[in-house]
């Protein structure tokens, strides 16, 4: 029991005490020790701490009037303590106003602004202490401290007394002023020049050393801050407008934030830090911010630790994924190289992820395309299953079935940059199987984003899988109408082929060239060591860029307006919405393709004279007769008819009928290597049987009432009376059956351009026509005769016809 006693009277009082009391200080100032010092129960929550011996009764006298003084200038009090001799004050983080300004490096715009701020504050406070509180602060020389968030306030109050006159203060608060624009000095003399001070502040600054007439704080407070005073700027504005901001309207928050990006530089950087920063984090968390609260709120987390990031930042940003809101989602997905370093693993997978994919299946394609380019910065930080099994099904739709040719070109480079990252059981068949199939898209850029991401990615791939798999679909595109496909193409080929052909000479280096093939590690693309020369060109375009396409279509009434433009009868030049724009120059006949490659391209084909035979300008008239219509979406010379028989009709339907349905009931949803990519399913007519029955409608309903577009006349209306339906469509059908599949696409082009015939250049399809009339009349005729022969045999029949003739 003694002990026990002993050991609690003998207990050190400082490790009772709530708060860090430091051993070094920062400042001596007027006999008083100033350090850094934190609450022990909260160490994040700092703290500034004054002590001296306890014979210096201005730091107790100091301590009481902060106890009892409450105001957003006073310096906040919170605690104090008498400790073997030695007084200590705990207030909120502050440094005396001369130190302030020795440590910050400021502009002299900067400077002037943070005054104008300072000076407004300071103001605000005497007009507390002479209106409300009735004292007379008597030590502003030494009393003014300038808090971790820019704020200037008042300490220092142990010379206070009855308020008389705000004379003495305000002429205190004059020396001030010149002290900050001419240097802080003890002794001031009685003619002081103004040539250092600002010429917006010298007005003020008289009437605050003004020895006869004397002003009220309030007074000059209202008088600066009217229109033209020296505390009427933005910078006084947006910190006033924070500080108010539950007051304001819907409107004027909105107003607001949209311009605050625009003025944050005139700020330092603890008022952005530590003042605009949480105010906006406040906001967005408490208040009707919106999306534009992001981008401000982004470019200031730049200036935190990583620690602060961690505490204040990404709390938010776990909230601002779950947010319902299209707008606040593209906007954050679009700035997600900013703060993807600072998230961890556990936070992206357990509380971002989940959100995240939700936008692959959102119906705006913005939010589609912005979720696509964001998985790059994430894909490392994906654990096995999200990473191989999840995100593969949501790209694998895209590519595959999305009827945006910009996503799926985007989810193309997206995997050629993220492959790195998949596991390399499944890396070789998904990358293959993606690739290859890229290459078979009709929109030209996704073709091209096949082939680079193919030789950025040439070490995973085996040399069986080369030769068997990658060199025989690179081979169509050496035929490809776009001459900028052909030159990847033919790159890639030769380079393919060079590995094949060094493994074929030295076989002993074989190992070698496969080493990457079951690698494991996540270095990236651009760290890889021994890339071929060859391939260096398709690892710089696919590593810099994903493909600009223009504004996607963001809500229903834009789809409606592009799907009424695909009808032959609409003129609207409406193409916001395309992934490319064609530009055609009526004077030249040019046409000039848009895409936002950028350097990616080899800009021979826009540099074309017009010599060669498929130039740019052939294509140009033949892209302007048909503009109306082309399908829109894809933006290139790539009609409906040529994309349904190229195989790559995206109908919903038939993304299900080539394999590529990921509905979560298939056995293994990230299969890439399905039915799509097997030549058999390829040309098979009823792997696009359902486009192409489109295609037949649309053709039969052309060849409607044939006989008046041509001007012929039948025969006899007698006679197609009495003609049979029924054979006439028996003839027909074995016509419209031959229209399904790749058949449809021959069959049309053999009717519309004529080769059989000698004078195919003056109407090709009018020969044909004629002569497949009069071959039907002339059978309807032989059928006729041979019927009434029969009749006329019988007896019966030949009263019956008799009949008729009669009537």
């Amino acid at each position: 029991m003694a002990s026990v006693l002993s050991s609690f009277f003998s207990r050190d009082p400082k490790a009772n005490f709530g708060y860090d009391l430091p051993s070094e200080y920062f400042c001596v100032f007027n006999g008083v020790c100033l350090g850094n010092s934190f609450k022990k129960a909260e160490p994040n929550e700092k703290a500034t701490c004054f002590w001296a011996k306890s014979e210096n009764y201005k730091l107790k006298n100091q301590a009481m009037k902060l106890k009892t003084l409450r105001h957003p200038n006073v310096l906040a009090f919170l605690d104090f303590a008498e400790i073997e001799g030695t007084l200590y004050l705990i207030t909120e983080p502050c440094k005396p106003l001369s130190v302030y300004f020795e440590d910050s490096q400021l502009t002299p715009a900067q400077k002037e602004l943070v005054v104008s701020w300072g000076l407004y504050q300071l103001l605000s406070c005497l007009k507390f202490l002479h209106n409300e509180a009735r004292i007379s602060h008597g030590n502003i020389r030494e009393g003014i401290y300038v808090t971790a968030s820019g704020d200037w306030k008042f300490s220092g109050f142990h010379n206070t007394s009855a308020f008389q006159s705000p004379k003495t203060d305000l002429n205190d608060l004059a020396a001030v002023v010149w002290q900050v624009f001419n240097g802080f000095t003890e002794n001031l003399g009685d003619s002081r020049s103004i040539a250092k001070i600002p010429k917006r502040l010298q007005t003020l600054y008289k009437k605050l050393e003004s020895k006869g007439q004397v002003f009220a704080s309030g007074d000059l407070l209202t008088e600066s801050r009217a229109v033209g005073g020296f505390m009427k700027n933005k910078f006084v504005d947006t910190l006033l407008f924070l500080e108010e901001f539950q007051l304001k309207e819907a409107s004027e928050k909105q107003s607001f934030f949209m311009n605050l990006k625009e003025n944050l530089d005139m700020f330092p950087d603890d008022i952005a830090k530590y003042k605009i920063l949480p105010k906006l984090i406040h906001a967005y968390e408490f208040g009707n911010a919106g999306a534009h609260i992001l981008l401000p709120m982004f470019k200031l987390g730049r200036l935190l630790e990583e620690d602060e990031y961690q505490h204040r930042i990404v709390p938010c940003l776990v909230k601002l994924f779950s947010s319902p809101d299209r707008t606040t989602r593209v906007k954050l997905l679009e700035k997600i190289d900013e703060f993807a370093p600072h998230l961890k693993s556990d936070v992206i997978n357990e509380k971002i992820y989940g959100n995240l994919v939700t936008g692959f299946l959102d119906t705006n394609p913005a939010v589609r395309e912005s979720t696509v380019k964001a998985m790059v910065p994430l894909a490392e930080k994906l654990n096995y299953h999200n990473l191989n099994t999840d995100l593969m099904k949501y790209l694998a739709r895209l590519q595959g079935g999305d009827d945006q040719p910009g996503i799926r070109t985007n989810t193309t480079i997206c995997l050629g940059k993220i492959g790195c990252y998949i596991d390399p059981s499944q890396r070789q068949k998904i990358l293959i199987s993606a690739f290859t199939r890229a290459l078979k898209d009709p929109f030209p850029p996704a073709r091209m984003s096949g082939v680079l991401a193919l030789g950025a990615t040439q070490q995973y791939y085996s040399l069986s899988e080369v030769a068997s798999r990658i060199l025989p679909t690179l081979a169509p595109l050496t035929m490809d109408p776009e001459k900028q496909v052909r030159d990847q193409g033919f790159k890639a080929l030769k380079g393919f082929l060079e590995k094949l052909e060094k493994a074929s000479e030295n076989p002993s280096i074989i190992p070698e060239l496969e080493a990457q093939v079951n690698a494991g590690g996540r270095s990236g693309l651009l760290s890889s060591e021994k890339v071929p020369q060859w391939a260096g060109w398709a690892i710089k375009a696919i590593s810099g860029k994903f493909y600009k396409s223009s504004n996607p279509v963001s809500n229903p009434e834009e789809k409606q307006v592009i799907q009424e433009e695909k009808r032959p009868t609409t003129t609207s030049t409406t193409a916001s919405s395309t992934m490319s724009t064609t530009k055609i120059d009526s004077s030249s006949g040019k046409s000039q393709v848009v895409d936002g490659w950028g350097d990616m391209e080899d800009e021979e084909e826009n540099e074309s004279d017009g010599n060669g035979a498929e130039s740019w300008t052939t294509r140009a008239k033949s892209m302007e007769k048909t503009i109306q219509k082309k399908d829109k979406v894809s933006g290139w010379d790539v009609d409906e008819k040529q994309s349904k028989a190229s195989g790559w009709d995206i109908d919903e339907k038939e993304s299900k009928t080539a394999g590529w349905d990921v509905d979560e009931k298939q056995d293994d949803p990230d299969d890439w290597s399905t039915d799509w990519e097997k030549p058999k399913k390829e040309t098979k007519p009823a792997a696009t049987s359902k486009g192409m029955l489109k295609l037949n409608k649309t053709v039969k309903k052309e060849e409607v009432d044939v006989e008046t577009l041509f001007g012929i006349t039948p025969t006899s209306t007698q006679d197609s009376k009495r003609s049979t339906p029924s054979r006439s469509t028996k003839e027909a059908s074995p016509a419209s059956s031959k229209n399904s599949g790749w058949d449809d696409f021959e069959v049309q082009e053999s009717n519309n351009s004529g080769w059989d015939n000698d004078d195919w250049g003056d109407a090709p399809s009018k020969p044909k026509t004629s002569n497949r009339k009069a071959e039907l009349a002339a059978r309807n005729e032989q059928k006729k005769q041979e019927l009434s022969a029969k009749r006329a045999t019988k007896g019966i029949g030949a009263m019956k016809l008799g009949g008729n003739k009669g009537d």
